[in-house]
């Protein structure tokens, strides 16, 4: 099959399958001196699992059909399983519910589909920009020439890539309150105006759900399940304080992981601070100050290394998160009371103009 397109595979910890051809494609940024490596790709449609066969995590792909260097990339995320482009697809499908609730008279609801739409493909955007700050942060610890495993440094790659993991996070919990605003319009239990997964939980208080998408939101927010946590990285940063530095200070971390085909490769990992929940209610309360340790100068109150290790990475995190969001948005979108309408242009006879 002909290669159609330029194609840079983003994997966990800053790593790069660079696709260009059927004899043309191999990892960036290689080994720990640099050394490009080449893998065998057996054709187009394969390039995924035979990356994943390696021992290697997808987060997502840049398409390139232009010139490379003046292209814009068409980025989508690489789902956990299944051949389809989940956040991707997402996105276009709430699109068409907010066209068949313009043509259907129903404002709201188009208004709000349109923002869940948008929404969907900021937060691909950036995790995608996460993955670009990880691949910058691998790049100068390799060319430091001080590359070991292991190792819990601190350059200033480091601030930009927690800068892009919250982002990610305040736009995640964004696209969480607009996909609880639309399942309240679709199914409310009082006059109240619900736009918050916090307004929501409240209500269900004295008002408990019983239809099954309510029932599944309060089981996914419940403490301790994925949307509470995410909440909770979120209200941390919001309320408290930058993720690098809510706790003990957050380093970067280099790894060597070691792929099926006996090679071996250099990568980072940003770890996220454990329970965030808890680390915002101490830092709130004055507990948090109180810790003998945080009197120290601020370059000895370094995470622990065996915690860095345990602990979440923030690309790996932030990929599996939107893949749960997105899972979850296409589950709502079956409650949408108007079909789902790709828009057709259709040009006016005697003039430029078209008719949606």
């Amino acid at each position: 099959m002909e290669w159609l397109a330029v194609r840079e595979v983003h994997i966990s910890g800053g790593i790069r399958v660079l696709s260009y051809d059927r004899s043309c494609n191999f990892l960036y940024p290689g080994d720990m001196t640099g050394e490009k490596k080449a893998i065998q790709i057996q054709n187009y449609t394969s390039l995924f699992s035979d990356i994943r066969r390696l021992g290697l995590e997808v987060v997502g792909c840049d398409f390139f059909t232009g010139p490379h260097l003046l292209a814009r990339p068409e980025w989508r995320i690489k789902p956990s399983s299944g051949s389809d482009w989940l956040t991707w697809d997402q996105g276009r499908d709430w699109s068409f519910i907010a066209h068949g609730a313009f043509n259907k008279g129903d404002s709201k609801l188009y208004d709000i589909a349109t923002r869940i739409s948008h929404q969907l493909r900021s937060c691909e955007w950036r995790v995608r920009q996460l993955s670009e700050s990880y691949m910058e942060q691998l790049n100068a610890k390799l060319q430091s020439g001080d590359f070991k495993d292991g190792q819990r440094f601190l350059d200033g790659f480091t601030e930009l890539c927690y800068l892009a993991a919250q982002t990610f996070l305040i736009d995640a919990c964004t696209l969480r309150d607009y996909l609880i605003e639309f399942y309240w319009h679709i199914k409310p239990t009082s006059t109240a105006n619900i736009t918050s997964i916090g307004s929501l939980l409240s209500h269900w208080r004295k008002t408990p759900p019983i239809d099954p998408h309510g029932v599944e939101i309060q089981k996914i927010s419940s403490s301790g399940n994925w949307l509470d946590i995410l909440g909770n990285y979120r209200n941390l940063i919001i309320h408290a304080a930058p993720l690098a530095t809510a706790g003990a200070t957050l380093y970067a971390i280099t790894g060597v992981v070691k792929l099926s085909n006996s090679e071996s490769l250099p990568f980072v990992k940003l770890p996220l601070p454990s329970d965030p929940g808890k680390l915002k209610d101490d830092r709130n309360s004055g507990k948090h100050f109180d810790d003998p340790s945080l009197r120290r100068a601020r370059f000895h109150n370094i995470i622990e290394k065996a915690d860095a290790v345990s602990a979440l990475d923030s690309l790996t995190y932030a990929n599996s998160c939107l893949e749960k969001l997105s899972i979850w948005a296409a589950s709502l979108a079956e409650l949408s009371p108007v079909e789902a309408e790709v828009p057709v242009i259709v040009p006016i006879p005697g003039s430029f103009k078209t008719n949606l």
